[in-house]
């Protein structure tokens, strides 16, 4: 099948108790760069995360930011709707939000539920019911 890409892999105990398979495929979607996590560098108690990916998935990036510890997105779905994509750096935790509107400074803003992400070329801020609970400067 053209357009059509399979990555098997799989997992197997040295003595065959688990074994586990599964295949990721790609429909011919670019899905932006994919970051290898090694295992040494996270602690014990955090689950094993694969990879993750930066950018946005089968969705057109129309900006993207930096912070210390956050990568956020803003993409744009092939209907043409907006939507803000967070990650974060030290977690691998990420958010999708889609009701985003954009002021004429240039800032993003998107709303889930009493929590509104505010990004612009300056800085991101968090407000959750009206009260700041986080702000970083943008690096990138």
């Amino acid at each position: 099948m053209a357009g059509i890409s399979a990555i098997p892999f799989g997992i197997a105990s040295l003595h065959g108790f688990l074994t586990a398979s599964a295949e990721a495929t790609a429909l011919n979607q670019p899905i932006g760069k994919v970051r290898a996590i090694a295992f040494s560098t996270l602690p014990h108690s955090q689950p094993l995360q694969i990879a993750q990916v930066e950018g946005c998935p089968r969705a057109e990036m129309v900006q993207s930011f930096a912070t210390a510890n956050f990568s956020v997105y803003i993409c744009k779905t092939q209907e043409g709707a907006i939507f803000y994509r967070g990650l974060s750096k030290r977690t691998g935790s990420q958010i999708n939000v889609m009701q985003v509107t954009t002021g004429e400074d240039g800032t993003y803003e998107a709303t889930n539920g009493n929590i509104i992400y505010s990004i612009n070329p300056e800085r991101l801020q968090v407000r959750q019911n009206g009260k700041v609970i986080l702000t970083e400067a943008v690096i990138k």
